[in-house]
């Protein structure tokens, strides 16, 4: 019979063998911020591409003489193939990983850009377009993912975080991608003489070209879909449903269909109101220059918002959903009264406005990401991100082209029922939203015990 000295060595060397194997199961990897970086250059280089026509909508249209649809066309490219390509990038995550989504999106956006560079060649519009169809198909094999990137490579009580990071990063590069536009055409005015006009097209095409392939090649090469091993405990579980089966329950889930409308009725308004800016604020003799610093200050002021919220939310722990309802009043406010400061014709009145809304809207949309996650959990996070963004593209382009319709004439009435049709979306959104229920599920009772296991390994590479 063993002594109680045997028993507690013996016990002694069983824990040590079961927890050194617990240590090295679960680490928190420096390369996490590499790969995060990786994934912002590919959905910066994405939003860049859909944002480039924008700003200089009006003058595109008269140097290659062309309707208005067609030139939002090279931006609602991108809304249309987004839905239709969202089936086969969450089926491609279901049987790969997301390091072949994003390497496929990738090659389609740096394939897109190539594209548009012949319009220097035959000196047409069309490339323009193609070139913005096949960069938007692989838009959703880019942004679908970004749940996961959060939630492989980083600790669940981090998710929210780096989402909104995430988020504001995509937001952020429009930023550049309606500025560079505003930059090259800077001084341009169309005197009848095309070839002026097409040149700098050409140039800008073969600019953005070389951002992409100085972004996406290191991407493609070097992207990691996980860790060797999980971050944290939480994030080990495995997808306890099938492809069908998670169908199946996300287009019956109530609250998730009104977070899917939600989400795009605001997004979509806003992509659309982006696509017909300069058509709502030419009357008002605002110029292109002009138009790029009121489109860039929404972004500008969503930077700060979303620093503020991050932290306050991990501090305080805020309940998300009150988080969002409170932010949409002075959005919607904001929105209600854009026509009649835009009569103002002041740029800095005007910038003023569009910076509330970008303070208080930005926020939102990593937050209802996160929420329809919540929402759809356990199902896979890329399911949940997917149809959102795929909801978004599909409205947007709807949206946008009926908004482009609206507006064609550029006069200060079709301004008016332009302003107030991009507000009747966001007021919908509200209601949508107001009636979501955000359950609780073991996710979030998961987060004290992985702080705990995963700080002692906060120093590996």
């Amino acid at each position: 019979m063993e002594s109680k000295k045997d028993q507690q060595i013996e016990l002694i060397q069983f824990s040590s063998q079961v927890d050194v194997p617990f240590q090295k199961q679960y680490k928190l990897y420096k390369r996490r911020f590499l790969m995060a970086s990786f994934f912002a250059f590919a959905t910066i280089s994405s939003s860049m591409m859909f944002s480039t026509c924008n700003p200089i909508s009006s003058e595109l249209r008269d140097i290659y003489s062309i309707p208005t649809y067609l030139v939002s066309l090279a931006a609602n490219g991108f809304f249309l193939m987004h839905p239709l390509l969202t089936f086969p990038q969450t089926y491609l995550v279901s049987i790969s990983n997301i390091a072949v989504s994003l390497k496929v999106g990738c090659l389609l956006t740096l394939s897109g850009a190539l594209l548009r560079c012949t319009t220097i060649m035959n000196k047409r519009f069309y490339p323009i377009i193609l070139g913005s169809f096949l960069a938007g198909a692989g838009r959703p094999f880019t942004i679908n993912i970004q749940a996961n990137v959060a939630k492989e490579w980083f600790r669940p009580q981090d998710k929210t975080t780096v989402m909104m990071v995430f988020s504001f990063i995509i937001t952020c590069s429009n930023i550049i991608g309606v500025i560079i536009p505003g930059q090259v055409f800077k001084g341009f005015s169309y005197d009848g003489d095309v070839a002026p006009g097409k040149e700098l097209t050409g140039n800008l095409m073969l600019l953005e070209f070389e951002i992409f392939a100085f972004f996406l090649i290191p991407t493609i090469l070097f992207f990691q879909a996980a860790p060797p091993t999980p971050p944290a405990p939480g994030e080990k579980v495995q997808d306890e449903f099938t492809y069908m089966q998670s169908l199946k329950l996300t287009f019956t889930n109530r609250s998730f269909i009104l977070l899917f409308l939600c989400y795009s009725l605001i997004m979509g308004g806003f992509h659309a109101l982006a696509v017909v800016i300069a058509y709502l604020f030419n009357p008002f003799g605002f110029t292109p220059i002009q138009i790029s610093y009121i489109q860039s200050a929404p972004i500008v002021c969503g930077f700060c918002s979303t620093i503020i919220y991050s932290i306050m939310i991990k501090k305080y722990k805020l309940n998300l959903q009150k988080v969002v309802l409170f932010n949409l009043v002075p959005v919607l406010i904001s929105l209600g009264s854009t026509y009649f400061f835009m009569k103002t014709e002041s740029v800095l009145i005007v910038i003023s406005v569009f910076s509330v809304l970008g303070f208080f809207m930005i926020p939102c949309i990593p937050l209802c990401l996160e929420l329809a996650c919540r929402v759809l959990y356990p199902i896979n996070q890329s399911i949940a991100v997917g149809f959102l963004l795929a909801g978004v593209h599909m409205w947007s382009f709807l949206f946008g082209q009926t908004l482009a319709i609206i507006v064609q004439d550029q006069t200060k009435e079709q301004s008016f029922y332009g302003c107030m049709t991009v507000f009747a979306s966001f007021v919908a959104a509200a209601v949508c939203f107001y009636n979501v229920k955000i359950p609780k599920h073991e996710e979030d009772d998961s987060t004290q015990v992985s702080d705990l296991k995963s700080n002692q390994s906060e120093g590996a590479i």
